[in-house]
């Protein structure tokens, strides 16, 4: 089956152009072959005419004598396949042509056994007499060569004309599909980030294609705003019920062990993940969207400084020539920033962030100079609540939520011996630069 819609027009194009040619070639053939099988017989019929010009019958005895004839040179070359010969009644062969030599015609085969053409003509000679026969010859071979002279050409022209057309119309549906090639352009860039919308077609095949894509993007735009804002009620209304709950917990001789309390937090931040995952499957995806990564880094990189400025952790970056982030700002720095924390929390001294494009996808990479992690619990890391040091503050959810939203980005974390310390490598989306 072929795919290719341009193939389809092409191959439709070109079977309808060679029928045609075909017909018309084998229509001018025969033609050609009917004008030029009537010229050569009317070479030999004026041939005829010429012998039985030549013929009289002497006043004395009624003879049949026959005068020299202005004849093609070929009658006289010998077994050249152009002959004349005259019989009379009663006497074959009365006068032959020098071509037959010591031969006569005796049906459509030449002396030397080649095909013949004949012309053959009963007629009374001037001055009385018994009716003469003259037959006229010609090589077969001879008509055939005249007409494949003609053919050929006639073909050549009609191949070259079928090649012309098929050019023709490849350009033809190159034209024609201009728009399609232009319309798959707008998605790209849509899809990258460059343009919001699709722009107003020009033609009216293509604009209602680009006007239902524009209400079907605008469609999924307004059921992602009502799936965020209905999370966002469903948050606005377990808030208050819980902090209702810590609330009372805190008070005196309520929760002695902060049972309650651990667990109203703990629902707590299940609630600020489950909501963020919520918001992040309903934006993923859509097509426009993208964020510069160096100032996003910066940020973070600032208010980490900011938070483990008691430590005096070092954090450094290096994020030029990083492709753009193709997904939404807050999913950034809630990966980048989870990424950054953990590293931050756990890093003797010093930090390396690092952002760079490879193969279309944008890299984040940030490394510590901490204890590390064994391979063997590399995995488990990334499992939601699971904390290996409860001396380190947190729930257990960092990496987990930077795994669940690069996943629902198409993306990746792997984490790495940096030897010493950690390194996580995140592999998201990229969106090349305009």
């Amino acid at each position: 089956m072929i795919r290719s819609l341009r193939a389809r027009l092409f191959l439709a194009s070109v079977a309808a152009i060679a029928a045609g040619l075909l017909a018309a070639g084998l229509a001018i053939a025969g033609i050609v072959g009917a004008t030029v099988t009537r010229a050569f017989d009317a070479r030999l019929e004026a041939a005829l005419a010429t012998v039985a010009a030549g013929l009289s019958r002497e006043e004395e005895g009624g003879a049949l004598r026959l005068e020299d004839l202005p004849l093609d040179p070929r009658f006289e070359q010998p077994l050249s396949g152009w002959y004349w010969q005259v019989d009379e009644a009663g006497r074959a062969a009365r006068f032959v042509s020098g071509s037959l030599w010591n031969a006569t015609l005796a049906g459509a085969q030449g002396p030397a056994g080649e095909a013949l053409r004949l012309q053959c003509r009963r007629l009374t000679v001037p001055g009385g007499g018994a009716e003469v026969t003259v037959l006229v010859a010609a090589p077969a071979a001879a008509l055939e060569e005249e007409l494949d002279a003609v053919r050929r050409p006639v073909m050549l022209v009609i191949l070259l004309l079928g090649l012309s057309l098929g050019l023709v119309v490849w350009v033809q549906i190159g034209f024609g599909l201009a728009p399609l090639v232009a319309l798959r352009r707008d998605v790209a860039d849509m899809r990258a980030g460059r343009i919001a919308r699709l722009p107003e077609a020009r033609f009216a095949e293509v604009a209602t294609l680009t006007a239902e894509l524009n209400a079907l993007l605008d469609h999924q735009a307004r059921a992602t705003e009502r799936a965020m804002r209905q999370a966002g009620d469903l948050a606005h209304q377990l808030k208050t019920p819980l902090a209702a709950i810590v609330n009372a917990a805190a008070e005196p001789g309520r929760d002695p062990e902060g049972v309650i309390w651990a667990a109203a937090e703990r629902m707590s931040a299940h609630l600020r993940f489950h909501l963020q995952r919520a918001r992040i499957l309903g934006g993923a995806g859509l097509p426009g969207l993208r964020c510069p990564v160096g100032p996003v880094l910066e940020d973070l990189i600032f208010l980490m400084r900011r938070a483990h400025a008691a430590r005096g952790i070092e954090i450094t970056l290096d994020a030029d020539g990083a492709p753009d982030f193709a997904g939404h700002r807050e999913d950034l720095e809630l990966m980048a920033g989870n990424l950054l924390d953990n590293a931050c929390k756990w890093a003797r001294s010093r930090v390396a962030v690092r952002a760079r494009g490879t193969e279309g996808r944008l890299v984040l990479e940030v490394a510590d100079d901490g204890p590390g992690l064994p391979e063997a619990q590399r995995g488990a890391a990334l499992v939601h609540g699971l904390r290996f040091d409860e001396r380190v503050p947190g729930h257990g959810f960092g990496l987990a939520i930077v795994v669940e939203t690069a996943g629902i980005y198409g993306g990746s974390l792997a984490l790495a011996d940096n030897a010493p310390g950690l390194a996580a490598a995140l592999c998201l989306p990229a969106v090349g630069r305009s």
